[in-house]
């Protein structure tokens, strides 16, 4: 509490809420509440949901403000003015506060009036049971009867009053036509007593199998127990409920077994002993537990629960653990107090009557036996809800039992924990001990048992199949030394501390799960503040709570170690993970594993040295492959980390023995070749052992142990095996073990001609066109050469990563090699290998550097110029294919490279029109589609205009400056509304124009439409606020669709860009200057690309330019000829949205256009109204004579074109060479319509 108050307000965590806010806005809602049948209904009501279940977790908010939100709905229920509908809002309203703060809480603010009796019951009974739409009226209505029948008030004496209030409920609901139906219920009433009216409610809606039943089975409980009418009614409805559940009866009504288990629950013992016997037998003849139904057993089980408290008298078991002091206080500080606890641990239903010794004679009636049974075989049940039930049933029940009784028992109990169970049985098992541990039943002789049996439950994982099971074991049994830190004095436990906290923070660091973890911690906590006996318990309480072990990495490689710090715990800690987790069926646990094994051995070094690596070295021989692959990952690692600390002991000139012994050498320098020679590296498991066979191999060589020629012949034989791999995590970890391996190896005067053989080999094998992984694992090797083997062989090298860094038609104009045809084809699409390949060429560079007296480095302007080339035409690459654009890989690879290279290259290397090139390439990049890649672009971009020294050569520096901020952090570059207003607004520099341009256009041309939104809005505005930049831009735009004509990756977004572009209205004055020829310019690109072109997604964007530029006068009647040519195409698509299109366009730019204006209204008629998909002998007709109206020729073909009598040169052959042009699409069935 102390530490709470200390808190400051923005300390807390920030979901919690202090107070109900909304009260006004609810009771807002509330009054202007809406008939559910109205218009306006559901908005309503889901603004009224969100705001309460707001305080779904924090619903006592809520209390003070009850009283006035139910007064407030159930005036609305009371308002006779008010249709039926309404009356249902506004208990669909009053149910949304009974599910926040739950009916058990809400049900006490109900009003409990003897008027709102006569009404609610009256309402009551109007309802159908099975109508579903208004259940939650229903619902509230039953809910209010379970307090309204709890009047102090005998209820024979209400049916003799007859109140006004009553007589305006009944004439307040009408049925659903609308018709009063008053008298049917006062005729109703005269028949039937209340107390009968409420029974039959009772019945009939327990038989329900809804929502309603539970509430149903509440008000039955609460109804059939008072005293004027048990002895009426509650033997007529148990009667009833066993009727209605007979053995054959294959359709259970939950409700009514609910009802049977509320009524146990809140009826007195005295009342329901009567009734024990029937019931018991009813039920177990029932035989619901060995049914497939949950829900059915986990009602039996809790009626026979209930039945067993009802034959036992309520008591205190006089012979219970009663606990000392439970002050946390007093306990820190290892104080004790002599005041006694006899808190409670008796049934829910009854105050206990006494507190009876070991002396009094408990009688125990045979039954008892058989509740007893049905309990224990629960405890196996497939239901996790019926075992917990079970077990608190157990907890009940033993408590009241005598001590010998309760002993057996407890004893059933644990002899369910053994191996020969199935794992629910343990689940179950452990439930009711930390059940019966709460309750002090278990004494603490039976902790010596019960420890070794918990440490199992702790620890227990078991495979079944493809899955493990044993998490919700691992749970429960947290739960059990929870309950056993509460229950027990501190004496009681010292004697198996050390096992129980090793235990807990096995669990807590080194789990899979995450519920698990966070369990044992909160059980390790418990038992620090409850029994005050840990070691350093307050210091590892600390670090290990609820955040901290929640990341997995975190608790196995930081937590952990924490932990190890303290020697009591280093043992069980490594002991659990040779153990366990070593052969864990999950590889990444088992990665983990090894991983914390090394972070461990710091601090153990002797116990890893002598102990653990020779058991890990057995494990190697096991013919389980998880127990293979642990043990070689985790020698690998623990190896690495003895090597350090004999480093370590050598520098500070120590003496001592070496943790790293000869016979440990020996058995590693084995390890390898022995699974070579016995060919382990086939098959599925032969890939498992390469990943862990890899990952020794680098630790080995980091360790720098002393290896053997044939050790080293087999780890290379590995890494190349490995290096062809189609798995990826295996070339990876191939790679990364080779570069180990030759600089601790190869790097000597004796291995020359190795080495080059290696070299040799691996150019010979990214040369491979038949399979790309292989290129990318020969090409990742050749990046990781160190510098002494790349030194001798630089040329070569590097020009196989260029190569390979460029799409076969890059690579033939760039180193003059002419490619095979099928290398061409195979490897256009592998891009991966060239993203690769740039990624190596990058290495390689970083790893020799730009020494200026050296011929082999890159500071030979021959070889840096050579590698910036390769990277700007990398960063071009466009590949397409199932995938998508998988050029993206490239270019980002391309970009990490450059930027890589010109902050760390020597500043004199760098020539101006290199700098600039790479300037534009970022800047296309930052304004490109990909989000991912757009995001790189524009912060490696924002990283190089502010990088310190300045990069020389960057045209418009200060202005680039200005625009992006110091700090790059600040832009968040993955979202296109914070990157694109950066990068156009450097559209006012000519120098970088061009290229943002052609980046937008595949943006804005694309089909994303958060992305059109943003980089279009930019565009747009930068366009207003500088229309003297506007007549460039528009050069520009042309130059770009001139360069790339037939291009479909820039023009078919081209194309869309410029419909977008010229529709927003901000290039006008250029569009309808008659001096400029941007119009011109784009009409006849449009021509040239879609000349010949039969695909249907660029006819169609070329259709939406061409109405664009319907509002050029000088254009109009070429683009309604044209227009006029795709009307009467074959495609229905392409005429319907040719008609569409047109329609639109000369609705808008008809005044531009020379149409007679007589005439526009008939051509507007034809173009809406007629059904473009009619057969082309229908449609063309049609498409004539709207040619006829706008004053064009009518489209021919080029037969009738070639055969025309009209002189050369006349408009008329103009409009055929036109028709021409465009005709990719004209059939035979045009040809033959002239």
């Amino acid at each position: 509490m102390l530490q709470c108050e200390e808190l400051k307000e923005d300390e807390g965590p920030s979901n919690t809420l202090e107070q109900f806010t909304e009260l006004d806005q609810v009771l807002e809602m509330i009054d202007t509440m809406k008939a559910c049948d109205e218009p306006g209904f559901e908005r309503n009501y889901e603004r009224y949901t969100e705001v309460l279940s707001r305080y779904q977790e924090q619903p006592h908010l809520l209390d003070p403000y009850l009283d006035l939100l139910l007064g407030r709905l159930l005036a609305k229920v009371h308002d006779k003015a008010l249709p039926e509908n309404a009356i249902h809002t506004a208990f669909k309203y009053m149910y949304i506060l009974s599910k926040v703060r739950t009916y058990k809480v809400l049900v006490k603010f109900l009003p409990h009036e003897l008027t709102d009796l006569e009404f609610a019951l009256d309402l009551l009974e109007r309802q159908n049971p099975t109508e579903h739409n208004n259940w939650e009226t229903r619902y509230m209505l039953l809910l209010w009867m379970s307090i309204l029948v709890l009047n102090p008030f005998h209820m024979s004496r209400l049916d003799a009053y007859t109140t006004t209030a009553s007589n305006a409920g009944h004439s307040a609901i009408t049925d659903g036509n609308g018709i009063n139906d008053g008298k049917i219920l006062m005729n109703h009433a005269q028949t039937k007593s209340k107390m009968e009216r409420i029974f039959d409610i009772c019945q009939l809606y327990s038989a329900t199998n809804d929502t309603c039943s539970n509430i149903a089975a509440y008000l039955a409980a609460k109804y059939l127990v008072r005293a004027d009418i048990k002895d009426i009614y509650l033997e007529r409805y148990l009667d009833w409920v066993m009727s209605q559940h007979q053995r054959e009866s294959g359709d259970a009504k939950f409700g009514e077994l609910a009802a049977v288990s509320a009524i146990l629950k809140h009826g007195k013992r005295e009342d329901l002993l009567p009734y024990a016997d029937k019931l018991l037998h009813w039920i177990v003849s029932l035989q619901y537990k060995d049914s497939n139904d949950f829900l059915k057993y986990k009602s039996y089980i809790k009626i026979v629960q209930r039945i067993g408290l009802v034959y036992l008298k309520p008591r205190l078991a006089g012979w219970r653990y009663k606990r000392g002091t439970r002050s946390l206080a007093m306990n820190l500080s290892k104080t004790t107090s002599s005041q006694a606890d006899v808190s409670a641990g008796g049934n829910e239903n009854d105050q206990p009557e006494n507190e009876s010794g070991d002396g009094e004679e408990i009688v125990v009636p045979d039954a008892i036996e058989e509740v007893i049974e049905e309990l224990l075989q629960a405890l196996r049940s497939g239901g996790s809800d019926i075992r917990w039930s079970a077990a608190k049933g157990i907890g009940r029940v033993t408590n009241r039992l005598s001590k010998e009784l309760a002993d057996e028992v407890i004893g059933s109990v644990i002899d369910i924990l053994n191996t020969l169970e199935p794992h629910e049985a343990w689940h179950g098992a452990c439930l009711a001990l930390a059940e019966l541990a709460k309750r002090g039943l278990l004494l603490p002789h039976r902790l010596r048992t019960l420890v070794p049996l918990l440490m199992q439950a702790l620890f227990y994982d078991e495979m079944k199949g493809y899955m493990s099971v044993g998490q919700h074991i691992r749970d429960a049994a947290c739960y059990m030394c929870w309950a056993f830190a509460r229950a027990y004095n501190p004496e009681d436990v010292q004697p198996f501390v050390e096992q129980i906290s090793s235990g807990l923070l096995t669990v807590a660091v080194f789990d899979r799960e995450i519920n698990c973890r966070r369990a044992a911690a909160a059980a390790f906590q418990e038992s620090v503040g409850r029994l005050g006996n840990f070691p350093h318990g307050i210091e590892i309480s600390t670090a290990t709570d609820f955040f901290t072990v929640g990341l997995r990495q975190n608790s196995f490689l930081n937590v952990a170690d924490f932990i190890a710090q303290y020697e009591e715990y280093q043992k069980p800690l490594i002991d659990h993970l040779i153990k366990r987790k070593v052969n864990h069926w999950d590889s990444t646990i088992r990665e983990l594993t090894a991983k914390a094994l090394r972070k461990l051995t710091f601090r153990a070094p002797e116990y890893m040295s002598a102990v653990v690596l020779s058991q890990l070295l057995g494990n190697t021989e096991s013919i389980d492959i998880n127990m293979r692959h642990g043990a070689v990952l985790a020698i690998g690692e623990i190896t690495l980390a003895l090597s350090e600390l004999d480093q370590k002991a050598e520098e500070q000139g120590g003496a001592g023995k070496k943790l790293l012994s000869n016979q440990l050498l020996t058995e590693l320098n084995e390890l390898i070749p022995k699974y070579v020679q016995r060919d382990l590296y086939r098959g599925m498991s032969g890939e498992i052992m390469k990943t862990c066979s890899t990952d020794f191999i680098k630790n080995c060589s980091m360790a720098r142990i002393e290896i053997s020629i044939i050790s080293l012949d087999s780890w290379q034989y590995i890494v190349d095996k490995c290096l062809i791999n189609k798995a990826a995590v295996i070339r990876e970890g191939a790679i990364a073990a080779f570069a180990e391996l030759c600089r601790a190896f190869y790097n000597s005067e004796d291995r020359s001609a190795a080495n080059a053989e290696i070299i040799h080999v691996y150019l010979k094998g990214a040369n491979n066109n038949l399979e790309e992984h292989i290129r990318m694992g020969y090409i990742s090797a050749l990046g990781v050469l160190p510098d002494f083997m790349i030194s001798a062989h630089l040329d070569e090298i590097l020009e196989n990563l260029i190569k390979h860094s460029l799409t076969p038609t890059q690579a033939v104009l760039t180193t003059g090699q002419v490619l095979n045809q099928h290398e061409s084809v195979v490897t256009g699409t592998w891009s991966e290998a060239r993203r690769d390949s740039v990624k190596a060429l990058s290495n390689v560079v970083q790893t020799l550097r730009f020494n200026r007296d050296s011929k082999v480095s890159f500071g030979n302007p021959k070889y840096f110029n050579k590698v910036v080339d390769c990277l700007l035409k990398a960063l071009d690459e466009y590949t397409l294919d199932n995938r998508g654009d998988i050029g993206a890989w490239v270019r980002e690879a391309a970009m990490n490279a450059i930027y890589q290279l010109i902050t760390t290259c020597p500043k004199e290397l760098l020539q101006p029109k290199q700098v600039h090139q790479i300037m534009l390439g970022f800047m296309q990049q930052a304004v490109e589609k990909i989000d991912r890649t757009r995001g790189l672009a524009g912060r490696l971009f924002c990283q190089i205009i502010t990088n310190t020294p300045p990069i020389p050569h960057i045209h418009h520096h200060d202005r680039l400056l200005e625009v992006f901020p110091a700090d790059v952090n600040s832009i968040l570059w993955l979202f296109a509304d914070q990157t694109f207003p950066l990068f156009c607004s450097l559209l006012e520099l000519p120098d970088y124009s061009r290229r943002i341009l052609l980046g937008l256009s595949a943006s804005i041309g694309q089909l994303t439409e958060s992305l059109i939104k943003y980089s279009s809005a930019a565009l747009f505005e930068f366009l207003r606020t500088h229309p003297a930049e506007v007549p460039r831009l528009c050069k520009e735009v042309v130059t770009n669709f001139e360069e790339n004509v037939m291009n479909e990756r820039v023009t078919y977004p081209m194309l869309n860009f410029l419909d977008i572009l010229i529709s927003s209205g901000t290039i006008n004055d250029v569009l309808l200057d008659n001096s400029n020829t941007f119009g011109e310019d784009i009409y006849r690109l449009l021509n040239i690309e879609t000349k010949g072109h039969k695909k249907l997604y660029k006819l169609i964007s070329s259709i939406n330019v061409y109405c664009q530029l319907v509002q050029v006068p000088h254009l109009c009647k070429r683009i309604l000829s044209k227009l006029a040519i795709f009307l009467g195409l074959t495609h229905v698509h392409v005429r319907k949205t040719s008609a569409t299109k047109l329609y639109e366009s000369l609705a808008l730019h008809g005044d531009a256009c020379d149409i007679p204006e007589e005439n526009m209204d008939e051509i507007l008629n034809l173009l809406s109204e007629t059904d473009w998909g009619l057969p082309l002998v229908t449609v063309r007709p049609i498409r004539n004579q709207l040619c006829e109206l706008m004053g064009i020729k009518t489209p021919v073909s080029g037969t009738v074109a070639g055969t025309s009598t009209a002189p050369i040169g006349t408009a008329a052959n103009f409009a055929m060479y036109r028709v021409g042009q465009a005709g990719a699409d004209v059939s035979a069935a045009e040809r033959m319509s002239h």
